[in-house]
This record gives structure tokens, sequence and C-alpha cells, in this order.
């Protein structure tokens, strides 16, 4: 019977010992293999096989036709994920604790310390590492860095810097997924599960009302039926101010909308 176990072990070793995916300058035609780099708040999962192997089959087919290949490799750490990861490990989330133990096997000492966001990015960096290793990626893995190293913080903040000299950034405003919860936007990686904040489209329709010199303002999301528009509800229990605007128009609605729209 063949251990396929054994072979894996023993080419990889060589590999390593003749250290061939390790890329310095030379006399050969350069080439840089890379791509998306891992978060590191799970485990990894065979989309990560297919993502790196689709990158890794490319960086041996250049090297087998005389290319100097570099595949690096790295972490983004950086943004929310983690930090809601280790909120709810704070807050006892048993469906993520019984993920982490019975799912990943994750030590529950380890589980424990998982309320500290850099433990976290530090833990899953390891494993996922030590998987790329396993699966004989053509890695040199002397150039691995993590994205919230100051390092790397200032290569993109040069990067920033070229691409608005060259006047290829615009400042301007677009909808984002909020949480009231930490005040801050949520793409899709920041929600429980990875779901795709919904983000739906309010329109204020003004009505005057004489009798107040005012416009009332009335939210719907269904603009194209104002005209059969036979009544308008209001809340009995809010709070309705009259607030004037520059242009000698007055609005008349309640004091929350007012204070949302006054933010934009």
């Amino acid at each position: 019977m063949i251990n396929y176990g054994e072979i894996e072990e023993k080419w990889q070793k060589a590999w390593a010992e003749a250290r061939l995916f390790e890329s310095d300058i030379n006399g050969n035609k350069p080439f840089m293999v890379t791509a998306a780099f891992p978060y590191p708040n799970a485990p990894q999962h065979i989309g990560h096989l297919r993502t790196y192997g689709t990158a890794d089959a490319l960086a041996r087919y250049k090297r087998m036709l005389g290319y100097n290949v570099l595949y690096p490799m790295a972490f983004h750490a950086t943004g929310t994920p983690i930090l809601a990861f280790a909120k709810r490990i704070k807050n006892n989330d048993k469906d993520l604790v019984h993920e982490l133990g019975d799912l990943f096997h994750v030590p529950s000492q380890d589980i424990a310390k998982m309320t500290d966001p850099l433990f976290i990015a530090n833990y899953f960096i390891t494993e996922l590492e030590r998987g790329m290793r396993y699966a004989g990626y053509s890695i040199d893995w002397r150039r691995k860095f993590v994205s919230i190293e100051p390092r790397f913080s200032k290569f993109v903040e040069w990067q920033f810097g070229i691409l608005n000299k060259k006047g290829y950034l615009k400042k301007g405003k677009h909808p984002v997924g909020w949480c009231t919860n930490e005040n801050n936007a949520v793409g899709m990686h920041d929600t429980k599960k990875d779901v795709e904040p919904e983000i739906g489209k309010v329109i204020v329709i003004r009505f005057r009302v004489e009798s107040l010199g005012a416009y009332a303002l009335c939210a719907t999301f269904r603009p194209e039926t104002i005209h059969g528009v036979t009544n308008v509800f209001i809340n009995r229990k809010a709070r309705y101010v009259i607030c004037r605007l520059g242009n000698d128009e007055s609005l008349y609605s309640s004091s929350v909308a007012l204070s949302i729209i006054s933010s934009l």
C-alpha cells in the first residue's frame, strides 16, 4: 500500500532543505504570484485550498518556464471581524464556543484567551501557515507579513498617496451598512454568518401643511405610489419639531428624523 503521507513528508522536507522556493534577485525574468490574503479569524477550509492552490500551480508553472518566481504570503488581520469575534467570546457566545471546540477542536484554554483580538489573529495565522505548509505550497516564507504591521500600513499610505496625487481618488458619499451596537460601518465579513448587510433606499416626500407654514416630511419605500395616497400616519409617541432652513423653508418632522438628516 502506498503511504502518501510519507511521500509528502519526504519531498516537502527535500524542498525545504534545498530552499527551492526562496526567491532572490538573479538573471532570470522576474514573475510575482499573489492572491487575496486569508483573514485569520477561523480555521482554513477547502476554499483556501482552491484559492492558494491555484496560485501555487501558476507559480510552479512559471518556474518550469525559467522565470524567477516570487510567491509570498500575508495575512489580513485589519478590520472589525476579529474585534467582533473577541467580543462574542467575552460575552460567552455559546454558538461560537461550540463551533470552535466541537467542530474545529480548538483547546478550551485557547478559546478562553480569545477575548484578546491579537491572540485570535496569531492563533489562526499559525494554523493557516501550518496548513499551507502541509499542502506543499511553493511559498517563500521569508516574505511573510501581517496587514497590521507598521511597515504594511505605511505601504498602504504610500499607495493611496500616489493614487491621490495622480487624481484617481475621489471623495463622495455612498450608502454603507451600519451597526448601531458598535457605531461603525460593517460589510459582509463583519457580520455573524457572513451575511451581506441590506441597504434600503428610503424616499422622503414633503407635504405642505398650510396651518403650520411648513412641510411635513414623510418617508416611503414606494414613491411611485404617491398619487394614490389617502392618508399619512404619524407616531403619537414621537416628539415633533419645526426646523427652519436657511432658504426660509420650514420642515415639520420628528426630532429623531431631523437629527439624522442634519448629519448627512
